[in-house]
């Protein structure tokens, strides 16, 4: 009852905060003992501007389910935050990759301490090209903001590709657009992960 009640108010008051966070990641999952880490420049195109730099982890839960903790700063002054991607409808012929993502994270932006909680339906589809693997990928986040003074749902859309190079093995490209709907920054992100597994070791 108390988040419909925030939900509802979120939708009415004004608010200095403004979400910030993109997606950086497709509908496709890591095999299982496989991990990947990244980075990710963001260039904000609203609201004063500004940029943000983000590294990330990433690791398989299991065969529909992924977990990212990522780490940040910038015109968003520090930021953390951790989620886990559930995909249980995977990309089999006609059908696009189709499931959830969900995380909680703690900000500090314009001199206000924030709680970020994001719940974002997603879908992906593959595509083979003659340079390899392109993944389009779509989201709708919705990110709850919690500070001292008050409480606001913010939206954006999301759309984005990861370029899986056929002959690039040990790193994937990726490009993403955010576009504000309520509450949140417009934003143009690139981002590059390298996968390694478990047994190997990073760069081995």
């Amino acid at each position: 009852m108390k988040f419909a009640k925030y939900f509802v108010l979120g939708l009415f008051l004004s608010s200095t905060s403004h979400a910030y966070l993109s997606i950086a990641e497709s509908g496709e999952l890591l095999p299982v003992g496989t991990y990947q880490v990244g980075a990710e420049p963001q260039l904000l195109l609203n609201k004063g501007g500004g940029a943000n730099f983000n590294v990330f982890f990433d690791a398989a839960i299991n065969e529909s389910m992924s977990g990212r903790i990522s780490m940040g700063a910038g015109a968003v002054d520090f930021n953390a935050f951790a989620s886990a991607k559930w995909m249980p409808f995977p990309d089999v012929d006609n059908q696009p990759a189709m499931g959830l993502r969900a995380g909680a994270g703690i900000a500090r932006d314009e001199g206000e301490n924030l709680l970020q909680l994001q719940l974002a339906p997603m879908l992906s589809k593959k595509f083979e090209t003659e340079y390899g693997l392109s993944v389009p990928y779509f989201a709708l986040p919705f990110t709850f903001l919690n500070t001292k003074e008050e409480n606001t749902i913010a939206s954006n859309l999301t759309v984005g590709t990861e370029f899986h190079y056929a002959d690039w093995k040990d790193v994937t490209l990726g490009a993403e657009l955010g576009i504000e709907l309520n509450k949140s920054y417009s934003y143009l992100s690139i981002f590059a992960t390298f996968p390694f597994e478990s047994h190997k070791g990073f760069g081995k």
